[in-house]
């Protein structure tokens, strides 16, 4: 269909100014990343044995897949949730899902360890890591 008459603007062009582009915000889930990090719980951490092996330990593992909400594609559990690992271990722990399965067990020996070494903060974090995981297991 062909137009009659010619079609008028209800704003004014604004020629003059560049067109204004946002800037992309950084990343939210850093601002707005609650879970427990304590530098300190990490470093003895890395003193204890291997759970797995009782080799020596060095490289602490966060839980994965267990589906209880605590990581995800890109995310961290928090650090309540680590238990140490040697770098074998650590790998097939990511591997394979039969060893992620022993995870709460090794989890609940770690943090009866470090509920001994802490107070404050720290422990109040692991007892409550211990207290999910027990609540999680019954379910």
């Amino acid at each position: 269909m062909k137009r009659t008459g010619q079609l008028n603007r209800k704003t004014p062009l604004s020629a003059r100014k560049p067109m204004q582009r946002r800037r992309k915000e950084t990343s939210k889930r850093a601002q707005r990343d609650t879970r427990w990090r304590s530098p300190e719980y990490l470093a003895w951490i890395r003193t204890l044995p291997c759970c797995r092996c009782g080799g020596p330990g060095g490289d602490p593992h966060h839980v994965i897949g267990l589906n209880w909400g605590l990581s995800g594609m890109g995310t961290k559990a928090p650090d309540s949730y680590v238990m140490p690992a040697c770098r074998a271990c650590h790998q097939d722990i990511h591997r394979l899902p039969e060893l992620q399965r022993y995870q709460p067990d090794w989890l609940r020996h770690t943090i009866a360890r470090g509920v001994r070494r802490f107070d404050g903060e720290i422990r109040e974090a692991l007892v409550q890591a211990w207290e999910f995981i027990n609540a999680k297991e019954v379910a």
